[in-house]
């Protein structure tokens, strides 16, 4: 379900992207304000637009949203120093239990850019822990706690 409302998200976010650049584009006078001069075939491109858009929204989820698994021994007790390192990089703890962490982005701005799909989530489980969000975010922020915490133990 989550990948479906994902999906939709991105449809509308992709169109209204494009419609505010198509929009600004005709403000400052760089097309056209006819819909046939700037569409090749008119408004009759508009549903061949909107496949491709949906094609678009329907990979995104799978190549934009990745579980990865934190090379930090499971044995050590570091989810302080996990929650902390989050909050020097403007996430949040936003709930806790015994074995999942899930924290979001702090300024609003920023949230509304990444269309609220900010969460990131710090589980732990036998072999480990996993860290599941957006690829870019995940990776960078488990790159950044693998090394402190391998630099820590040091």
């Amino acid at each position: 379900m989550k990948y479906l409302v994902r999906s939709i998200k991105y449809f509308f976010y992709f169109a209204f992207l494009t419609s505010l650049i198509i929009f600004a584009l005709v403000f400052v006078g760089m097309a056209d304000s006819n819909i046939e001069n700037n569409f090749q075939g008119g408004a009759d491109a508009f549903w061949k637009i909107g496949i491709f858009y949906i094609l678009v929204a329907a990979v995104y989820p799978k190549l934009g949203f990745i579980n990865r698994k934190l090379y930090i021994d499971a044995s050590l007790d570091v989810e302080a120093d996990m929650i902390s390192f989050l909050e020097e990089r403007r996430y949040v703890l936003e709930s806790r239990t015994d074995d999942t962490m899930t924290f979001r982005l702090r300024g609003l701005g920023q949230r509304l850019v990444k269309m609220n799909e900010d969460r990131i989530t710090i589980t732990r489980s036998l072999d480990g822990y996993y860290m599941e969000g957006l690829r870019k975010d995940v990776l960078r922020l488990a790159s950044g706690m693998e090394y402190k915490f391998l630099h820590k133990e040091d």
